[in-house]
């Protein structure tokens, strides 16, 4: 760690113990969204790479595979380090919870919030006809993911 950067606490107040232990967490699940999204990038590359025109489960357009393979990389990477931003962000207000965050952290826990809100609405436009057992599992990740997008605007908001 740079010099500087620790600072010394004796007392923390409870709605600061609170608010780390929720930044800690939140943390957490943004480290998971983050490998979530390397494998889902992966897959979508692997698929749109190796499958050919008689794939009709993925897309058998050619012109859809390039776009997949130029587009899913660099927005995985914008994404991915919109995450590990954010996750500075978290860490940043765990340990210093009375200081403001940098704009860019701040614009990160943005874009992570708006990336989990896309997601979101994804899911919920893709059960329009699904099974109840699927409608379930569909309801609860998104509700899983509006609420991780929603701290990460109480976080951005801090």
């Amino acid at each position: 760690m740079r010099e500087g950067r620790l600072q010394t606490r004796t007392v923390m107040s409870g709605d600061e113990a609170s608010s780390a232990t929720s930044a800690r967490l939140l943390s957490a699940v943004l480290a998971l969204e983050l490998l979530w999204l390397l494998l889902v990038t992966a897959s979508i590359v692997f698929l749109a790479a190796h499958l050919g025109p008689g794939a009709e489960e993925f897309t058998g357009d050619a012109t859809v595979r390039s776009l997949l393979l130029m587009a899913a990389p660099p927005v995985a990477i914008v994404l991915g380090l919109a995450l590990i931003c954010a996750r500075q962000a978290l860490e940043h207000i765990a340990v210093a919870p009375r200081t403001p965050l940098r704009p860019v952290l701040r614009g990160a826990l943005w874009l992570t919030a708006l990336a989990n809100g896309a997601v979101v609405v994804s899911i919920l436009t893709s059960l329009y006809h699904a099974h109840p057992t699927w409608l379930v599992v569909g309801l609860l990740l998104a509700a899983g993911l509006g609420a991780v997008g929603w701290a990460c605007v109480r976080a951005a908001r801090h």
